[in-house]
């Protein structure tokens, strides 16, 4: 579960409780230094700051009275660098070593990189089948493995990929 702030003196929203579909449309804007619409403003990444945090969810008693970023701090993990670097990976890829402007733009966000993979070939279509449900996200994790390894095979960054989508998600993995 996430927990979002964005802030630019003298503004800010928090957001409590997010799931990575609720968080997507913050992070992908935000890593590609886009202006994300959010909590009735605009935030600019230039400008505001934004801090997430992973943590167990937030019942509403918690988060009354204002009390619910300090509780979110107490009981979470800063993971800022973390997801966006993991977006970024996803943009890029691990063997784009140029990261220049038309590559960055051509890698648009985790869904369109499983589209891209499922309509290129068959082969394509069965591995996008394969990946499940959160194929966007396993392909992203996947991608930011692979780069921070690059001597393990795929199946060992596949492995790990799968390992840190379990362990940032609650529940039965």
């Amino acid at each position: 579960m996430y927990h979002l702030e964005l802030r630019h003196f003298p503004h800010n929203t928090r957001a409590f409780n997010l799931s990575d579909e609720e968080l997507r449309p913050v992070v992908e804007p935000w890593a590609r230094e886009q202006v994300v619409e959010f909590g009735e403003r605009k935030w600019s990444p230039h400008q505001a700051r934004l801090t997430i945090l992973e943590g167990p969810p937030l019942p509403v008693e918690e988060l009354s009275m204002g009390r619910g970023w300090s509780v979110a701090l107490r009981e979470s993990e800063d993971v800022t660098e973390r997801v966006l670097a993991a977006v970024t990976a996803g943009f890029n890829g691990p063997g784009d070593a140029s990261s220049d402007s038309a590559g960055a733009s051509a890698g648009t966000s985790p869904d369109a990189s499983v589209a891209a993979l499922a309509t290129d070939d068959p082969l394509g279509t069965d591995l996008a089948a394969l990946l499940g449900p959160d194929a966007a996200w396993l392909l992203v994790a996947w991608r930011a493995a692979a780069a921070g390894s690059p001597g393990l095979a795929p199946s060992e960054s596949l492995a790990l990929a799968e390992q840190a989508l379990r362990s940032s998600r609650p529940g039965p993995g």
